[in-house]
């Protein structure tokens, strides 16, 4: 009767956890998506030197560091886009994953088109705050010649 009780107790839980993985999963990809979104937006908004979606995307305790090692607020940052220091043209990004981490992203590629280097390897960290991404801190780093 005890394995009969335990049998039927595992019957039913195991469905329950793999539908609330499933959800969880589900919820990622959504969140991956919305990330991903946001960053081809962002990217856009900076080619054409509009600092628009840069003003609404940034938090107000934004961290960068450009890849000359520059560390910028959010203000710099604006002022970068808005002068187009950051970018010319337009640019690409490749190799691109979001990491989901509750209300945290964690946002990593490669940039082509970056003024003043080839191709950039970045890092980006976003947080939801009152049901928006917010970025919070980013990080550029020059790819030399050879590295990947």
């Amino acid at each position: 009767m005890k394995r009969f009780l335990v049998v039927t107790v595992l019957a039913v839980a195991m469905p329950l956890l793999a539908f609330g993985q499933a959800a969880n999963k589900k919820s990622s990809t959504k969140a991956e998506e919305e990330i991903m979104k946001i960053e081809d937006q962002w990217l856009q908004s900076r080619a054409t030197k509009d600092p628009t979606m840069t003003k609404d995307l940034l938090a107000d305790d934004f961290l960068g560091v450009i890849f000359t090692g520059q560390a910028q607020t959010k203000q710099q940052f604006i002022d970068g886009v808005t002068a187009g220091n950051l970018f010319a043209g337009k640019a690409e990004q490749t190799d691109r994953k979001v990491r989901i981490y509750g209300d945290t992203a964690v946002s990593t590629g490669v940039h082509t088109g970056a003024v003043g280097a080839d191709k950039v390897r970045y890092i980006r960290v976003y947080v939801k705050r009152n049901n928006k991404w917010r970025l919070v801190a980013g990080q550029g780093t020059r790819v030399t010649e050879g590295g990947q």
